[in-house]
């Protein structure tokens, strides 16, 4: 699990905004959690970041410490393509996100707990035989 935060200045806006980074890596791919804010969330962020961090798990098989060499495939980006962000980190994407994040948190947010069910699996099935 890979965590950083972003102060990030746009042209006619005072307050500075927020964009904290999370990548769970998993043995075939990767879940992004970003929290988008003014800077003034940043230690709420950290308050929450353990519990944020502990309620992401992969199933079993599909754990980043699962990941096995002679089977699997290493991706061609990275760590360092996964900070990077490609070509959505220019500023007029984060400049769009900033127009709307409180109805992208709420969807982001939506689906997550959709996600999670699906793809993670809950408690309760973690526990069955």
């Amino acid at each position: 699990k890979l965590h950083w935060a972003k102060e990030l200045h746009f042209e006619n806006y005072e307050t500075n905004t927020l964009n904290y980074n999370i990548r769970v890596l998993g043995r075939k791919g990767f879940l992004t959690m970003n929290v988008i804010g003014e800077m003034n969330v940043l230690p709420m962020v950290q308050n929450d970041l353990d519990p944020i961090l502990s309620s992401v798990e992969f199933n079993e098989g599909n754990r980043y410490a699962d990941f096995n060499p002679d089977i699997d495939t290493v991706a061609a980006y990275g760590i360092g393509g996964l900070i990077a962000g490609k070509i959505l980190a220019k500023a007029g994407f984060f400049a769009l996100i900033l127009k709307f994040w409180k109805v992208i948190a709420i969807g982001v947010v939506g689906a997550f707990g959709i996600f999670k069910k699906k793809i993670f699996g809950s408690k309760s099935d973690s526990t069955e035989a």
